[in-house]
């Protein structure tokens, strides 16, 4: 359902030539390079948001923490409806992954402040191969 849903944010995003907008370049920088692509969904007025944003997402992209994963910021102000596909509840900020695999595209998030280590901890949750069981004989 999740890989429906962001197909449908793709295609609509794409017919209506925003490609300019930085959630909709990652997009397509995402699954072209068969990345993670990690959102941040905030709000110019939430202080949480912000303090993410420059004291963990900016600093962990600096560092190459985030060299692995393509990162796109959404303001749910400037674009509500993406950020309520995007959103589950309406607690700010929350950070959304997905991650793409044979099956289409795997949701993760985050709700809430969150530190580093938790960032840490959600992307190494995504790098991990999908496990696969053994079918009895």
């Amino acid at each position: 359902m999740v890989h429906v849903a962001l197909a449908l944010i793709l295609a609509v995003t794409l017919a209506t030539n925003e490609v300019s907008d930085e959630y909709d370049a990652a997009c397509a920088k995402a699954e072209k390079e068969k990345k993670p692509l990690l959102v941040l969904v905030g709000a110019n007025w939430c202080a949480s948001c912000q303090v993410m944003k420059k004291e963990t997402i900016e600093p962990m992209k600096g560092s190459g923490e985030l060299d692995d994963v393509v990162v796109a910021v959404v303001d749910k102000d400037a674009r509500p409806e993406l950020a309520e596909q995007l959103m589950r509840g309406s607690t700010l900020p929350q950070v959304v992954m997905f991650k793409q695999d044979a099956d289409g595209w795997k949701r993760y998030s985050l709700t809430g402040m969150q530190s580093k280590s938790r960032l840490r901890e959600l992307i190494s949750r995504v790098r991990e191969p999908v496990r696969q069981t053994a079918a009895r004989p």
